[in-house]
């Protein structure tokens, strides 16, 4: 049986052929990695933890979360401010 042909092949551009000498040369500067994009959340900071699923902690947040139909995002930052006011971090750091 003959093999097939890609169905791409048309699409796809052809490789330049390289003389052996130009292969065997090294770059003459190492390529940088790409800068990190940042994902979908362009301007935003993560916050988080990890939990262990068996977590009775974790159990009672993901529970609540149902019940209220809140986003998890809106219940920590709703946490979050309170912690904030408990402590009355705007007085301790002077912000």
């Amino acid at each position: 049986m003959a093999r097939r042909s890609s169905l791409l092949a048309p699409a796809i551009p052809e490789k330049p052929t390289q003389d052996a000498a130009t292969e065997a040369r090294p770059s003459p500067v190492p390529e940088q990695p790409a800068a990190r994009s940042g994902g979908r959340r362009t301007g935003k900071y993560h916050l988080g933890a990890y939990f262990d699923p068996a977590d009775p902690t974790a159990e009672a947040f993901r529970v609540l979360a149902a019940r209220t139909r809140r986003s998890h995002q809106d219940l920590l930052a709703e946490a979050i401010a309170e912690l904030v006011a408990k402590y009355d971090a705007n007085q301790q750091f002077g912000r």
